[in-house]
């Protein structure tokens, strides 16, 4: 999940502050990756111990999903040549996406240490 952090901040801030290129493609990718495993491997901690809670659940669905969506964005802009025109929507878009992601991810943080007081 930290890699995913990295990678995703990374690619919104320097495609926020350079354009859209194809790097942030690659960067972007690599952090839906990280943050698709982490999340499953989370998901697999998360049924050992219990379930996790529902609106954490629901937050980090829409979070990956939001990257995922985020992602796609990045990669039809690149595929098509539209970099300029996807720039205004993407940048639109990328730090709402961004917080909510941010949301899932410290949350989850949070949801995590108050459940290790709970296990004996």
């Amino acid at each position: 999940m930290t890699l995913a952090l990295i990678f995703y901040t990374w690619a919104v801030f320097s495609g926020r502050r350079q354009g859209l290129h194809r790097k942030h493609l690659i960067i972007f990718g690599a952090g839906l990756i990280c943050d698709f495993l982490g999340s499953y491997q989370m998901n697999l901690i998360a049924a050992a111990y219990g379930k996790p809670p529902v609106w954490h659940s629901i937050l980090g669905i829409a979070s990956l999903s939001g990257m995922a969506f985020h992602f796609l964005l990045a990669l039809t802009a690149s595929c098509t040549n539209r970099a300029e025109a996807a720039n205004v929507v993407f940048h639109r878009v990328s730090i709402s996406i961004y917080s909510c992601w941010l949301l899932a991810f410290f949350g989850g943080a949070v949801a995590g240490m108050m459940r290790m007081n709970m296990i004996p």
